[in-house]
């Protein structure tokens, strides 16, 4: 595992959300995400377990995998909206961001 991933997950608290990318299996090509509340790290065997708010379960994830971790988000799901709406109505009028449509 890299130095600043281990600094990084040393300061981090059991109880916090994460999501971790990386390689975790040998049958896809891309990378994956593993995600749920960290519940324990595991120094001695290099493993970290994640629990799942979503699935209510454990996720057991190889500490030498992980290739960047994201402790920004506090649950599953986007951040935002994949798209904003390009149109909105005021009253009886349609504007496309400031514009007025007429």
């Amino acid at each position: 595992m890299d130095q600043s991933l281990k600094d990084q997950l040393s300061a981090i608290q059991v109880g916090t959300y994460l999501m971790l990318h990386g390689k975790f299996n040998d049958y896809t090509i891309n990378p994956t995400i593993e995600q749920g509340k960290l519940k324990s790290i595991d120094w001695a065997n290099g493993t970290l377990v994640l629990y799942s708010v979503t699935y209510d379960l454990d996720t057991t994830v190889q500490l030498d995998r992980i290739s960047y971790i994201d402790d920004s988000r506090t649950g599953s799901g986007a951040l935002g909206p994949a798209q904003a709406p390009d149109l909105r109505q005021v009253g009886n009028d349609w504007y496309r961001g400031d514009t007025k449509i007429e």
